[in-house]
């Protein structure tokens, strides 16, 4: 995990690389949609508090929230685009709501299972390799002006070691992370009530269609607070237990 001296693009709090074992998990194949993230829009996800966090129903309820940034927007709400302008908050309600919905326990990745998934056990710089390759991702810095999302799973040659889609490029991911872990970093349980409670600024990962060959490496680590709806901002599903379909199964292990 993280970055060795030898990647001449990497800030200082992606140092030092080091080694972390993981217990088995399951994460999205790709990040999640629109069209997945529907049911809880039209259901009741923005309407029961149970699926909320305190800091997140306050939230909710001052600003008047009933669906994402830019849902309506037809550029950014195609069913298999990736769900964008969606908050930390709104994400973890969504999580919670599935897990009651489907009876299976869903939550956020944390953002050493994010990069696990999107490195492999080698630590790659990029999930295809640690050569940069701008066919293999929706990325590129002039697109933040003039680009666009792509429907999910786009982009097969820029696949990680473990099989995982758009890792690279596209969209931003939420983790559950808190901003303030330094490396080595230390495993905790990072979906319970305490740790997901308050307003603490959380991780996110990845990268969008506007980031370019720095910004898309898989160690990249960003930090905003739990009510921005950035444009390109999405998620990924995860779980530890055997998951649905339309997910990757990581086995415990070392990454590096």
């Amino acid at each position: 995990m993280g970055s060795s001296d030898a990647d001449k693009l990497a800030d200082n709090h992606e140092k030092p690389q080091h080694w972390l074992t993981l217990p088995n998990y399951w994460i999205g194949k790709t990040p999640l949609t629109n069209a997945q993230f529907r049911p809880f829009v039209e259901g009741d996800g923005y309407t029961n508090i149970e699926y909320w966090t305190a800091a997140g129903w306050a939230w909710r309820i001052k600003e008047k929230i009933s669906q994402p940034a830019y849902w309506e927007d037809a550029k950014w709400n195609g069913a298999n685009q990736p769900v964008v302008g969606v908050s930390w908050y709104e994400a973890v309600a969504y999580v919670r709501w599935l897990s009651a919905k489907t009876g299976h326990p869903f939550r956020l990745p944390s953002e050493a299972e994010w990069e696990k998934a999107a490195r492999g056990p080698d630590g790659r710089i990029y999930p295809w390799g640690d050569r940069w390759d701008a066919k293999r991702l929706n990325s590129g810095i002039f697109r933040i002006f003039f680009g666009k999302l792509n429907p999910v799973g786009q982009y097969p040659r820029g696949i990680s070691p473990y099989q995982v889609l758009d890792m690279a490029g596209n969209v931003y991911e939420w983790c559950a992370t808190k901003q303030g872990k330094t490396y080595p970093y230390k495993l905790e349980d990072e979906w319970t009530q305490s740790y997901l409670a308050g307003d603490a600024t959380r991780v996110y990962r990845g990268s969008s269609y506007g980031t370019g060959k720095r910004g898309a490496r898989g160690a990249v680590r960003g930090f905003d607070p739990p009510h921005w709806c950035f444009l390109a901002r999405g998620m990924r599903v995860a779980s530890d237990g055997d998951a649905p379909h339309r997910s990757v199964r990581l086995p415990a292990g070392k990454l590096v």
